[in-house]
């Protein structure tokens, strides 16, 4: 059986809403996890440039006012998240980030956007990376449990303390916590009633999970969009890339 490593990364984005190809980064935080406690953290306040709208300020409570008074320059706070993420992989530090897709890709874009080595040149560089995302593994093991799967649901069935949700070191810490509570759960005694595929994810190696959750992601995203095609939209598409969404090809100009 494959041990589990004793330090694991946590990285979250709080933003200016959820379109990754244009909503920016407002907050950002990278939290160092030894033996399931946090080791060391840092956190970022960063003035996307743009308004934050009204209801991405409920969230995560940062005002456009807030951003601008303290925030830092959005390229050098890209630059600084980008290379954690790059010390990360190159490492092979297990980094753990919830629903990884949306937070990777805003911030890939966000390094194109200001001329910093983008994440998908990162991930293609880097051969030892381990990205582990608490919302692919959970939906692999548990698929049949009702109730949601955002952070918060996940951190109460797995009883992780989550102090202040959308506040980005606490989310990025919770998500290494539940990450490494399914890595170690062997079987589920609450599942007794319904099929559970613990044995797909505890004791494995945590590479070949890393290769895994591209295909469970696939897969979970084509059931997803034909759920909705048939139950209220037909041209539903939900994108399955994961880790991260591949960047719009530009066209050619002649």
């Amino acid at each position: 059986m494959i041990q589990i490593p004793d330090t694991f990364i946590g990285f979250d984005l709080e933003t200016t809403g959820v379109d990754v190809e244009n909503d920016r980064i407002v907050t950002g935080a990278w939290v160092e996890v030894l033996h399931g406690s946090l080791r060391r953290s840092r956190k970022w306040l960063v003035d996307p440039g743009v308004p934050i709208p009204a209801g991405a300020t409920r969230i995560h409570k940062i005002t456009t006012e807030m951003a601008q008074a303290d925030g830092m320059n959005p390229i050098r706070a890209t630059a600084q998240l980008a290379g954690r993420i790059w010390g990360a992989l190159s490492e092979g530090v297990p980094l753990v980030i919830m629903n990884a897709p949306y937070d990777l890709t805003l911030l890939d874009r966000e390094c194109r956007r200001y001329d910093v080595t983008p994440i998908t040149e990162m991930l293609a560089s880097a051969k030892d990376a381990v990205i582990l995302d608490p919302y692919v593994l959970d939906r692999r093991v548990d698929p049949f449990r009702p109730g949601k799967r955002q952070l918060e649901a996940l951190a109460g069935y797995y009883d992780v303390t989550l102090n202040g949700a959308h506040e980005a070191g606490a989310d990025a810490l919770a998500a290494v916590q539940v990450t490494q509570r399914i890595l170690a759960t062997e079987e589920d005694p609450r599942a007794f009633n319904r099929s559970t595929y613990h044995h797909e994810v505890h004791g494995q190696d945590l590479a070949g999970l890393y290769d895994k959750q591209k295909l469970w992601f696939a897969a979970q995203s084509a059931g997803y969009q034909d759920w909705l095609r048939r139950t209220k939209n037909p041209q539903a598409v939900i994108n399955g890339s994961w880790p991260i969404v591949p960047a719009p090809r530009v066209a050619h100009v002649a």
